[in-house]
Parts: C-alpha cells; sequence; structure tokens
C-alpha cells in the first residue's frame, strides 16, 4: 500500500523525529567558535610497573600539546583551533568543539620523571610512564641517650 504524505500521523511522528534529532545533533551554528568544554577521549593500559596513556588528538597541531607529571596525576592540555571559513560560509552542523582542553589521568602509582616519553602520530598521543620504585625501607639505629 503506497505512503500516504498527508496522513496526520505520519507528519506527528516526522515532527517528533526530526525535533529528537535536532534537539541530540544540531548545536547553534554560533556554538561552533564559541569555548567549550572538550575531554579528549583517554585509555590507561597498565602492565606491571608501567603504564601507556593514549590521548585521541585529533586536529590537534603537536605544538599546542602539553604534558605534565605532577605525583600520581598526569595532565594533558592544549587547544584545537577551528578552520578559518570562507566569507558567506554556514554550518548546517557543528558538533566538533574547538578550544582549550586539559585532561588529567590519575596513575595507580606514582610515575618515575625521568622514564616520562610521549609520542605524537595521527591524531593519537602515547605517553609511556614507569612507577617509582618504592623506597626501601631503612633501618634505622636507635641510640640510647645517657644522662
Amino acid at each position: 500500500m503506497p505512503r500516504t504524505p498527508s496522513d496526520p500521523l505520519e507528519n506527528l511522528q516526522r515532527e517528533i523525529e526530526r525535533l529528537f534529532h535536532d534537539l541530540a545533533y544540531r548545536r547553534h551554528p554560533m556554538a561552533h567558535f564559541a569555548e567549550q568544554p572538550w575531554l579528549p577521549p583517554a585509555d590507561l593500559v597498565i602492565t606491571g610497573d608501567s603504564a601507556r596513556v593514549i590521548l585521541e588528538l585529533a586536529g590537534v597541531p603537536r605544538e599546542n600539546v602539553r604534558v605534565r607529571l605532577r605525583g600520581r596525576a598526569l595532565e594533558v592540555s592544549g587547544r584545537r583551533v577551528p578552520p578559518q571559513e570562507p566569507a558567506g560560509a554556514h554550518y548546517h552542523r557543528a558538533e566538533i568543539y574547538f578550544g582549550e582542553f586539559s585532561r588529567v589521568v590519575e596513575l595507580p602509582w606514582e610515575a618515575d620523571g625521568e622514564s616520562v616519553k610521549a609520542t605524537y602520530h595521527d591524531g593519537m598521543l602515547e605517553i609511556r610512564l614507569k612507577a617509582n620504585p618504592a623506597p626501601s625501607p631503612t633501618d634505622v639505629p636507635v641510640r640510647e641517650i645517657k644522662p
């Protein structure tokens, strides 16, 4: 049976679907340029006393990425800049976030700052760390104090 475009129930269903789609997937075009909170996805892989932290930073130039280690916290921050659009261009859909980001990954142990290595390739940042060797217990002699 052919579909009748003027069926009121089908029209209502299409409008409701459009409304939910617009709420879920569309943003105002100016929101594309506004500072938005952006948390790039991250993986933390632990193997014994070493770890790999992998972040997806598509479109972020390497020189815009900063990595800091503070005890058990690894902080990755930077900035993704929006592309320059030709005059008269307008966004029909804008879902990509631009601007500053900062992501803190808590490590299960304090890392050795000398062992940290970061590489960046094809929009993927990989940081390799090793656990700071646990301090070995030290026997402290107790002296007797004579009056």
